[in-house]
């Protein structure tokens, strides 16, 4: 994401990038959608903690899909886009959920989008 939407409420950080502040205890709904030949999830709905980076967020979906370290895992997010693997997950999640406050996230083991 190169640019955040003018209707995020983000905060100015020391370094002067923009960051959102999440409480501890703050959470995100995530959908998972399988994309492709990728494996389902027997359950697709999680609640998050919003301070997740990406790259955890995809080493806990790489855990329930018990993939191997050497499969690949590409995660979307609307079917759209890549998230950066260092950003915050409730970053995404305030600019981009959709009704309902969930943020969809499609996942693939080959390069659906892009």
């Amino acid at each position: 994401m190169t640019a955040i939407p003018l209707d995020c409420p983000a905060t100015g950080t020391k370094d002067g990038s923009r960051e959102f502040a999440f409480a501890d205890d703050e959470r995100v709904v995530v959908s998972f959608r399988h994309t492709g030949d990728a494996p389902v999830l027997r359950q697709s709905k999680f609640k998050l903690p919003a301070k997740l980076r990406f790259h955890e967020v995809a080493s806990l979906l790489r855990q329930h899909l018990q993939l191997q370290p050497t499969d690949s895992l590409f995660l979307f997010c609307n079917s759209s886009f890549a998230p950066q693997l260092d950003q915050l997950l409730g970053d995404v999640a305030a600019c981009f959920h959709v009704d309902g406050g969930t943020l969809v996230l499609n996942y693939c083991t080959t390069p659906a989008w892009g």
